[in-house]
């Protein structure tokens, strides 16, 4: 599974507008690879709960986004293409907006310009927090024991997203 997360201190109403650092740090440690991810409980924008916890046995992509981030939308175009791909072989994918400035109808209208067809949920559970989120564009791969085993701060092509999952399924 998916999941984009957005918060963000920039306030912007048009989609495409890019800023990559989008929070201040904090006080919680970044969770990198090998570590176990901690869980959250989120509702996606079709109203279906995701907890990480209930996904055991599954691979589950965690995407960070915006809204607004117009270069989050080819990564959520690669997502959709993972999801189409590897959604029989256990694989979850959530978005997760974790910017101030989204609302469902703006992560609705960011799918529907975008194409993206993955689950999206706007960050009601502190997940930036949790994972240290700052930068846009910031994904974990967290296999089926809950543990990390891919992190990055940039655009994730397609290639590398396959290259990932085909070493642990």
């Amino acid at each position: 599974m998916v999941l984009f997360i957005s918060r963000s201190s920039s306030k912007s109403n048009k989609i495409g507008e890019t800023t990559q650092s989008v929070l201040t740090t904090n006080n919680f440690a970044a969770i990198n690879t090998g570590q176990k991810a901690p869980d959250f409980r989120l509702t996606t924008l079709d109203g279906q709960a995701f907890r990480l916890s209930e996904n055991k046995n599954k691979t589950v992509i965690l995407f960070g986004m915006a809204g607004w981030c117009g270069t989050c939308i080819p990564e959520g175009r690669n997502l959709t293409r993972i999801k189409q791909e590897y959604s029989d072989k256990g694989v979850e994918i959530i978005g997760v907006a974790f910017t101030q400035g989204d609302n469902d109808e703006f992560l609705k209208e960011y799918k529907k310009v975008g194409g993206i067809d993955i689950p999206l949920a706007l960050d009601t559970d502190n997940v930036a927090q949790k994972y240290n989120l700052t930068r846009l564009e910031t994904t974990y791969i967290i296999n089926n024991d809950g543990i990390v085993v891919y992190k990055d701060e940039q655009i994730t092509s397609y290639e590398d997203y396959k290259k990932e999952l085909d070493k642990i399924i």
